[in-house]
C-alpha cells in the first residue's frame, strides 16, 4: 500500500475555458490531494483569468483539496513582474515559484512557497537555501534520478532542520526546456506577438518525430516535453520510500485516473508507451521494466 500523496499539477496546455470548467469539477471529486493551478509556460495565454483560477480555487478547497497558485516559468517582461507582485499579495493563497524572481518576491513578503520543478536546485546547499527563505516543498526537477533524490535528502538534512516535503514528477509529458521563441507559432509561420494564440489549436501540443518515426518531442508554445509520456508507475514502494507527493501532469482528461493508481488503489494502469529513463540515471527516454 503506497502512502504517497498525490497532486494534479499546473495545467501545461492551453485549453478553452468550458473545457477547463469540467476538467476542474472532474478534479475536485477526484482523491487528489493537491491541486495546482495557474498559467505555467506563457504570459500571453489568458483564455482563463485569475478570477477563474480564484474560482476553481474555492472550489477545490470547498473539496478538501490544498490550492496552490503556479506561477509562470520563465518571467520575460517588467509587466509580468508587477503582475506577480500584484498575484504574490494574496494572502489566501499558497504559491509555487517557478522562477527565481518570484522566489524574491515570496521571501520579501515574508511568504511560504514551494519550489516548483523549472528551477534548478541540485543540490542540498541550494534547497538549504530556500528554505532559509520561506521555501516548505521542493517539486525535483524532472531529470534528476533517484540516487540523486537520496544524496540531496541526506545532505539537506545535515545542513537545516526546517522540514521540507518532496514531490516528483510521476506521470505526464516531462517539461524540459523554455526558450524566448515559440516553436508552435514558428511552425504556423506566426510571430510570436501576433501567435493568435494558436497553442489552442493544438491541445496536446505538437509532436515531433525522428527520421525513424520515433515521438522525440512534444512542442507546446514556448516549451519544450518530452515526446512519450513519463510514468513511474512501477516505482510507487520506491517513491514512497523517498517522497511525499507524486504529481500527475494531465494532457487529458483520462489521466486523472492515474490518482488512484498513484495513491496505492491498485488500479491496473499502464499505457501502451512510456518511458521513466531519468529516474534511473539513464537517457530520459529509456524505459527500465
Amino acid at each position: 500500500m503506497s502512502f504517497l500523496k498525490t497532486s494534479v499539477g499546473p495545467m501545461l496546455f492551453l485549453w478553452e475555458k468550458p473545457l477547463m470548467d469540467a476538467f476542474y469539477e472532474r478534479v475536485a471529486l477526484s482523491d487528489a490531494d493537491i491541486v495546482y493551478l495557474g498559467e505555467n509556460v506563457c504570459g500571453k495565454r489568458r483564455l482563463s483569468n485569475h478570477e477563474d483560477y480564484l474560482r476553481w480555487a474555492q472550489r477545490l478547497a470547498r473539496c478538501d483539496k490544498q490550492v496552490v497558485l503556479s506561477t509562470l516559468a520563465l518571467l520575460e517582461s517588467p509587466q509580468q513582474i508587477r503582475e506577480l507582485e500584484r498575484m504574490c499579495n494574496n494572502d489566501s493563497m499558497l504559491f509555487e515559484a517557478n522562477d527565481v524572481a518570484t522566489i524574491q518576491v515570496l521571501s520579501e513578503l515574508h511568504r511560504p512557497f514551494i519550489i516548483g520543478p523549472a528551477i534548478n536546485v541540485y543540490n542540498g546547499y541550494t534547497l538549504a537555501k530556500f528554505a532559509k527563505l520561506g521555501a516548505k516543498r521542493w517539486v525535483m526537477p524532472v531529470e534528476l534520478s533517484k540516487d540523486w533524490l537520496f544524496a540531496l535528502k541526506k545532505e539537506y538534512d545535515s545542513l537545516c532542520d526546517l522540514p521540507m516535503e518532496y514531490e516528483v514528477f510521476s506521470y505526464g509529458y516531462l517539461p524540459l526546456a523554455y526558450s524566448a521563441r515559440c516553436f508552435t507559432a514558428r511552425h504556423h509561420n506566426l510571430a510570436k506577438d501576433q501567435c493568435n494564440l494558436i497553442c489552442q489549436t493544438h491541445p496536446q501540443g505538437l509532436q515531433v518525430s525522428s527520421q525513424d518515426g520515433k515521438e522525440l518531442f512534444t512542442l507546446n508554445g514556448i516549451q519544450t516535453m518530452s515526446g512519450q509520456v513519463y510514468n513511474l508507475c512501477e516505482e510507487i514502494t520506491e517513491l514512497g520510500k523517498l517522497a511525499d507527493i507524486a504529481r500527475i501532469s494531465v494532457h487529458q482528461f483520462e489521466d486523472l485516473d492515474w490518482v488512484d493508481h498513484f495513491k496505492g488503489h491498485h488500479k491496473t494502469l499502464r499505457p501502451t508507451t512510456h518511458i521513466n529513463g531519468f529516474w534511473h540515471r539513464i537517457a530520459g527516454m529509456h524505459v527500465v521494466d
